[in-house]
């Protein structure tokens, strides 16, 4: 009988090569789903801090601060705005320049694959919603304007935006407008339904 390295015989070699094989096929889409899982959890933690950071920047400085997002054929991006005016964040004051926005920054190119959007298919709303989101329904729900504001007052816009991958991550970061609490759920997609 012919010996390997390691005193296996070829046979036994081939043997483990194979099993080492199938079992590397099995776990791989198990591993890029937990990697996606975690890209998604990222970018909503990420949105999470960016709200509590805006929150405490309209506080000091007294005055509306805010995200205004914005849909692109690539995916959502967002800038940061200053009330210029004391009257509020505003799309003609923004386009005149009364208002000003930094540069735009997105989810999809620090996070591969990740973006706000919604699974394929319909799923419950998060508490404390008790409707169904459609497939094709908006992940980004503050309003038509989709302007998420901060007051000094310590207020804000109340709404939700879903973050995801599309298939096996989903997360909801829920902003509660009279007290400016955020809190981030997670869809159990066995379960088929939001968790803390």
């Amino acid at each position: 009988m012919i010996q390997g390295e390691g005193g296996f015989s070829l046979p036994e070699t081939a043997l483990v090569l194979a099993i080492f094989g199938l079992m590397t096929a099995v776990a791989t889409p198990a591993l890029t789903a937990a990697l996606s899982r975690g890209r998604a959890a990222a970018g909503a933690r990420e949105m999470s801090m960016e709200m509590a950071r805006l929150r405490s920047r309209a506080i000091t400085e007294r005055r509306i601060v805010g995200m205004r997002m914005t849909r692109l054929p690539d995916g959502y991006a967002w800038r940061i705005c200053l009330d210029g005016d004391g009257d509020g964040l505003g799309g003609p004051d923004i386009a005149a320049g009364i208002d000003s926005c930094g540069e735009s920054r997105n989810l999809w190119e620090r996070y591969e694959g990740i973006d706000f959007r919604l699974p394929g298919v319909a799923i419950p709303e998060v508490p404390p919603g008790q409707g169904t989101l459609a497939p094709s329904g908006d992940p980004v729900r503050f309003g038509q304007s989709d302007t998420i504001s901060f007051t000094p007052r310590g207020t804000s816009s109340t709404g939700t935006l879903y973050v995801g991958d599309g298939r096996a991550g989903l997360f909801a970061v829920v902003l509660y407008g009279r007290t400016g609490r955020i809190r981030t759920w997670r869809f159990d997609r066995q379960g088929h339904r939001w968790v803390m």
